[in-house]
């Protein structure tokens, strides 16, 4: 695959607007949260410098907002993870100390080894398909920054 048309399609942009911005032209600040988020960096990383002082002091304030939304998003996801990580072991003990009184115990006791690594791989699908995307629609100017 070209290198343009991987980025075009891993930023969700055109190949043509992928060549206009290789060749120089203006873009929208949009266009540039895109293509940062596709390689996991923030706007103003993408410039070494920049000539145009408006330009360049809205590529500074769009750069700060996206910091502070980065640092949030990671501060509410990891807060979401803890809690639901909590519940998780809370349930698993409560469902081990009911398991402990049972007359089933062994085949029961077999189930409940099982059960952790797949409810810690549950979680981390809930982080996925659930936590990520809400996160996406309050932090937008983090999509696909990890």
């Amino acid at each position: 695959m070209d290198t343009q048309e991987h980025l075009a399609t891993k930023c969700n942009l055109s190949i043509r607007t992928i060549q206009r911005i290789e060749a120089g032209d203006d873009t929208s600040l949009e266009t540039l949260r895109l293509i940062a988020n596709a390689f996991n960096v923030k706007i103003g990383d993408l410039f070494e410098s920049i000539s145009d002082t408006a330009k360049g002091s809205e590529i500074k304030t769009m750069n700060d907002k996206q910091t502070l939304q980065i640092k949030k998003r990671r501060e509410e996801g990891k807060l979401i993870r803890n809690i639901i990580q909590m519940i998780f072991i809370l349930a698993m003990m409560l469902f081990g100390y009911l398991l402990s009184r049972s007359n089933y115990t062994h085949v029961l006791g077999i189930i409940w080894v099982f059960l952790w690594p797949l409810g810690f791989y549950g979680i981390k699908l809930i982080k996925i398909y659930v936590i990520d995307s809400k996160l996406d629609k309050k932090y937008p100017l983090t999509q696909n920054i990890q």
